[in-house]
């Protein structure tokens, strides 16, 4: 039984690994499978290219998001940082870098990220943006 116990503590600490900055690397990022935070914008959703800003932060800090959706799953993202901060633009440079390998190839309602390449509050700003574009995707469907 403690070998159990010990094994599955080492599987989970290397879940959180570190590079040697102390930042998280891309891999000990998560994408959660339960849905996203709002059950109003689940699929079905218009095909085509969105962008948008995603906000996120008590001081007004936003990403540029632009995505392809087809058939409800991520085929290509882009992420532009905006932060004027150097510490700030270079977390968002790394978290830019990380997103498409973590996103691509995924259903956007399945999509809802939490700590990226060390970084804790930029993909609070990628969410926001997934719900921004989840939802005017969802609006194109109910005009045709």
């Amino acid at each position: 039984m403690a070998l159990v116990v010990i094994a599955a503590t080492t599987v989970i600490a290397g879940c959180s690994a570190t590079d040697t900055n102390g930042a998280s690397s891309p891999s000990a990022s998560t994408t959660s499978p339960l849905p996203s935070r709002s059950s109003a914008n689940r699929g079905p959703y218009e095909d085509g290219e969105y962008s948008v800003d995603g906000e996120y932060g008590t001081r007004g800090s936003s990403i540029g998001v632009s995505l392809t959706l087809q058939n409800g799953e991520i085929s290509a993202v882009d992420v532009t940082p905006h932060a004027t901060d150097e510490t700030s633009l270079g977390l968002q440079r790394r978290f830019a870098e990380a997103i498409p390998a973590l996103v691509v190839g995924k259903d956007i309602d399945d999509v809802d990220l939490d700590r990226v390449a060390g970084n804790s509050h930029t993909p609070d700003g990628f969410n926001d943006a997934l719900e921004k574009i989840k939802a005017e995707a969802a609006e194109h469907v109910t005009r045709s």
